[in-house]
């Protein structure tokens, strides 16, 4: 009765999950011809590399916390008082690292040094609305407690009223600033609600700064890895934009949305299975052999080899669909970053279903971090010759490295266990 129930929730808290990442994933590519096709490749680079900047620097606020704070959360299940205040310092927590990076942009603004790309109060504005939505979201809180349909429906009707009012208002370039605050606001009120949401659960929030410094210092190496396995995708428009140009942004953004919707798809399980796996491998819990996860990794694999053939049969008529003449490089650009979906979720099915449950949170994260670093190096070296297919090229060339030592240290984890006669563990 108890596996029944495990299974229950993790298919119900998977499905919620499965329903807002197919929106994630659907909306962004229904953006994409009702923006490239009004704007051009140029006032569109310009807006992706906005969101890509302030996405990026929401990542930093984010810290991490969607895996250290749930897995908090997951293990003080039922305690009002613990999940009060572990609600309360990551809260603080997000604005003690919030405030000063948002001081930092206004300071870069008001100097000049982003004019280039953010020219005036209103792309100022919708950079700093976009980071506050996406850097203050809580929705670590509701994937800990496995209670995920309510604020993956609310999310999912947000997305879908901002895509009809952007279909029916923005048609042609004039209407540039008019798509600002359309793509700023569902967002933003989605992490107001939610916010309100949880302080309406656990009451009153309480100032503990000591222990917002606490969740700073002891999530580090979690930030590590959240950041770092996000951060490689969010931060490339950034770096291609400086190195070639907003029409190169243009350009890679609309296939890189697509692989980066492909490598989405696995998330919602791995969520939903992470805070089970925590409990069962690292908290001690009834003992757990190494084959389910092992099991698990591989209908991962199988699933993915046939995604990606389906993708590079679908990608270029869905890019000529939604792109038209304007985006000459887009299809090149995308039958290269076809290899990244499947290794990139490869590497995160290994991490959250074998690495870290099982106790291996730091090394993991250092690996993934460096690895994730040295691939937008790679590619932004690599874009200044080639543009955005350079890009492409370097990270999946980086990412294929990365496979390979996370299956080794897998490999040396379950040799280990065997050695040590937890073979049954």
């Amino acid at each position: 009765m108890a596996e029944d129930s495990i299974r229950g929730r993790v298919a119900r808290n998977a499905g919620a999950l499965y329903v807002v990442q197919l929106v994630s994933f659907l909306v962004p590519i229904f953006e994409i011809p009702i923006l490239a096709r009004a704007l051009g490749p140029v006032a569109y680079g310009q807006i992706l590399f906005c969101q890509a900047l302030a996405l990026t620097a929401s990542l930093l606020v984010e810290y991490g916390f969607n895996i250290n704070a749930a897995q908090q959360a997951a293990l003080a299940r039922g305690r009002l008082p613990g999940l009060n205040r572990l609600f309360s310092q990551v809260l603080l927590a997000k604005i003690l690292l919030a405030a000063p990076l948002a001081g930092l942009m206004l300071a870069a603004w008001s100097l000049g040094l982003l004019d280039a790309y953010l020219s005036g109060p209103a792309l100022l504005g919708f950079v700093l609305a976009y980071f506050l939505a996406f850097g203050f979201s809580p929705m670590w809180y509701f994937q800990g407690r496995e209670r995920m349909s309510g604020p993956a429906m609310l999310d999912v009707v947000l997305r879908l009223c901002g895509l009809g009012v952007l279909a029916v208002l923005v048609r042609t370039p004039d209407d540039f600033l008019l798509a600002l605050p359309v793509l700023a606001i569902p967002p933003l009120l989605n992490t107001c609600l939610t916010l309100g949401w949880c302080r309406f659960e656990v009451g009153s929030v309480a100032w503990d700064f000591k222990g917002a410094r606490r969740q700073i210092r002891e999530g580090f190496h979690f930030f590590v890895y959240r950041s770092a396995s996000n951060l490689a995708m969010s931060a490339i428009p950034v770096f291609l934009g400086l190195s070639s140009g907003k029409r190169a942004v243009g350009e890679f953004a609309p296939p890189e949305k697509l692989i980066k919707g492909m490598t989405s798809l696995a998330m919602p399980f791995l969520s939903a299975a992470f805070p089970v796996f925590s409990q069962r491998l690292e908290a001690g819990g009834e003992a757990v052999s190494f084959r389910a996860p092992l099991a698990v990794l591989a209908v991962i694999a199988v699933l993915v080899s046939v995604g990606t053939g389906l993708a590079i049969v679908i990608g270029p008529w869905v890019l000529d669909a939604m792109l038209g003449s304007s985006f000459g490089g887009a299809l090149s650009i995308y039958y290269v970053l076809t290899g990244l979906a499947p290794l990139r979720i490869l590497n995160q099915s290994i991490a959250m279903m074998l690495l870290i449950p099982a106790g291996r949170a730091k090394p993991t994260s250092y690996v993934i971090s460096a690895f994730s670093i040295l691939g937008v190096l790679c590619g932004t070296g690599l874009s200044v010759l080639y543009g955005g297919l350079g890009m492409a090229a370097g990270l999946v060339g980086v990412e294929t490295a990365l496979l390979a030592v996370m299956v080794g240290m897998s490999a040396v984890l379950v040799r280990r266990s065997a050695a040590c006669g937890g073979g049954d563990r």
